[in-house]
């Protein structure tokens, strides 16, 4: 086995969007943490998820929703991570399948799997704050919630889990609804896991997580930044000179975190003289 996940994750991403494996991509950024990971192991896991599947009576959409949530809340027992939402464990998929507890994204990216082994029409939603799940059918969307055991959710629903995240004044957009590519949701996965270790101070593998981000858009500026933020707390000093160097290069203008990135680099070229 190719011993660095990182450099398979760049390779994988250089491929369409449409061809990259959304479950074995997960699992190449599992391995940054279990570097021995069995990825077939884990992908006959969600096989076999698929193979438990009770047919539905009736072939409908809130049939199939309905078996599914039996199969993966009632049976499987999956839930949602209240009580320690920012573990890193919640976004590994290794982890989620283990301990059958996650975060919205990780839940979704689950309950889609199997999905797509069943031919069931779901897609991931970049819902604020949330990751949701759509199921598009000849008379409409459905809005599912994995993370709220397969909810089916209102209009209403949505504004107030936005209003829940960013106030009362938050007002639902037709694109927060729009279907999120592949990479959108590997992003999405990798901020988390950023901001996860982040929190704990673990800087090396905050490292880790940008680098990968940056090997799906590597003209993520903010990402350059806080590579160049990273290097500077890791005394990696010429390192964080030459994100610094190149995030001002391509920072639009009135961007508010330049004033922050001059004064880091003015420092740096004082200690570096």
């Amino acid at each position: 086995m190719e011993k660095d996940p990182v450099r398979l994750f760049a390779e994988m991403m250089k491929l369409r969007d449409e061809e990259i494996s959304l479950a074995q991509a997960a699992l190449l950024i599992a391995r940054t943490e279990y570097p021995a990971l069995d990825e077939a192991a884990q992908l006959a896991r969600l096989d076999k998820l698929a193979a438990t599947f009770n047919e539905p009576r009736e072939n409908s959409p809130l049939a199939n929703v309905d078996a599914l949530n039996d199969l993966l809340f009632g049976r499987e027992n999956f839930s949602g991570n209240d009580n320690d939402y920012d573990d890193p464990r919640n976004s590994y998929l290794n982890d989620v399948l283990d301990r059958k507890i996650g975060i919205p994204i990780t839940l979704s990216l689950i309950y889609m799997e199997v999905a797509k082994r069943l031919n069931i029409p779901l897609a991931g939603v970049s819902f604020p704050g949330h990751f949701l799940v759509k199921y598009t059918t000849d008379v409409g969307e459905l809005i599912i919630d994995p993370y709220r055991r397969g909810a089916i959710l209102t209009l209403a629903d949505c504004a107030q889990l936005l209003q829940a995240h960013f106030g009362a004044e938050s007002q639902l957009q037709p694109r927060y609804f729009a279907i999120a590519t592949t990479k959108q949701i590997l992003v999405r996965m990798l901020n988390n896991l950023k901001g996860s270790y982040s929190q704990r101070k673990n800087y090396a593998k905050v490292l880790i997580m940008i680098e990968m981000t940056l090997s799906i858009d590597p003209d993520s500026i903010q990402d350059i930044r806080d590579r160049g933020m990273v290097h500077l707390v890791m005394k990696r000093y010429r390192e964080s000179m030459a994100d610094f160097k190149e995030y001002l290069s391509v920072s639009p203008e009135g961007d508010p975190q330049v004033k922050e990135v001059l004064q880091a680099l003015r420092q740096l070229q004082a200690m570096l003289n």
